[in-house]
């Protein structure tokens, strides 16, 4: 598919999700703050029952996103012969989940900046950014098992939808516990990395693909060959959100590049360099300091080290490496038009945010 038809068809798909996603979150009434002071200048209104909850459910949801995952939920479906609208409830419940897994991201990273709006921590603290988080996967659950009231869809698949999405939860809660634990190493390998960001962010992925295959009625062997495309195209993603949160554009990111190297996570890069750098110990240094305590110039020398290296060209071919890897796994498939799905696969590893 041309890119100028496939951004249309994104687009088209993203605003469906959008639309949808209305549905399942109760009005609030108010204005979603942009800072601190503009929520605590709302007064009265936090105190409405559905305000507590809801209103930093909406606030983190309407924050914007590309929302690629459920656009390929629904591409996979429509590849498989069947309409998006089939799989579209199933496509929210996957934007949910994911923007669970981003609300207790940025608790566990302090972040207060994602998308260029304060996090849900930033403005009503951590206690409510969790609860908010739990919400949100419940709510994903309702979205899957609501794609069961879809007329012409079988139930037997949206059971097999939600078999399928149990499993995931646990490995992205598995992937996660890997990050956090090989922020404490200095010593974690190139392999490491990539089996934890597999179950942190391709397995998300493989399953919005394979839901969708499955909902758009595509056979068993479609929807494991769509799968096989899912996780190295998630790999490959994952990588460039490293790279881009070392060397991106702010305003295009919405949050200051270097959050990871305040945070100490082990990335790919950082792996490499474990590995290959002679100032691997001040790298280690570098990551190991408070997030409080690593200045810009801090960050500054853990890229030059990362460079010099070549740990950022080497993050660059693996990437590449993997999308080709990809776009091999579709071309094998037996069945269904995934022309569209090739495409994103370049997107993926040329996005700027």
């Amino acid at each position: 598919m041309a890119a100028p038809a496939l951004d249309a068809k994104v687009r088209e798909h993203a605003r469906l999700v959008n639309d949808a996603i209305d549905g399942y979150l109760p009005r609030t009434d108010a204005a979603f703050a942009r800072s601190l002071r503009e929520y605590l200048d709302l007064g009265a209104r936090r105190l409405r029952p559905t305000f507590a909850m809801y209103e930093p459910m909406r606030h983190v949801v309407a924050s914007g996103g590309k929302r690629i995952r459920p656009t390929l939920c629904l591409l996979a479906a429509e590849a498989a012969g069947g309409d998006a609208r089939d799989a579209l409830p199933t496509a929210v419940g996957i934007e949910f989940l994911h923007t669970f897994t981003l609300v207790h991201d940025d608790i566990m990273d302090k972040a207060l900046v994602r998308r260029s709006r304060p996090t849900v921590g930033a403005l009503w603290g951590d206690d409510v950014a969790i609860t908010v988080g739990d919400a949100l996967f419940a709510l994903a659950f309702e979205a899957f098992t609501s794609n069961a009231q879809v007329p012409g869809v079988d139930p037997a698949r949206v059971l097999e939808v939600l078999r399928r999405a149990s499993r995931v939860s646990l490995d992205l809660a598995q992937g996660q516990t890997l990050d956090l634990l090989y922020a404490k190493r200095a010593d974690v390998t190139v392999e490491e990395y990539l089996g934890m960001i597999r179950l942190k962010t391709g397995v998300l992925l493989e399953f919005s693909l394979a839901a969708g295959a499955i909902l758009g009625g595509a056979p068993a062997a479609d929807v494991e060959a769509v799968s096989r495309f899912g996780a190295p195209l998630g790999v490959a993603f994952q990588i460039r959100d490293d790279l881009l949160d070392l060397v991106g554009d702010p305003a295009q990111l919405g949050k200051p590049v270097g959050g990871d190297v305040r945070t100490g996570k082990r990335t790919l890069m950082v792996a490499h360099a474990f590995e290959h750098s002679p100032d691997a110990a001040r790298l280690a240094a570098i990551l190991d300091a408070p997030p409080e305590k690593t200045g810009d110039e801090d960050v500054r020398e853990a890229l030059r080290i990362l460079e010099a290296a070549g740990s950022l060209q080497h993050a660059r071919d693996v990437a590449e490496a993997h999308l080709a890897a990809a776009k091999r796994a579709l071309a094998r498939l037996p069945g269904g038009d995934f022309g569209a799905l090739a495409s994103v696969a370049d997107y993926v590893l040329h996005r700027a945010a």
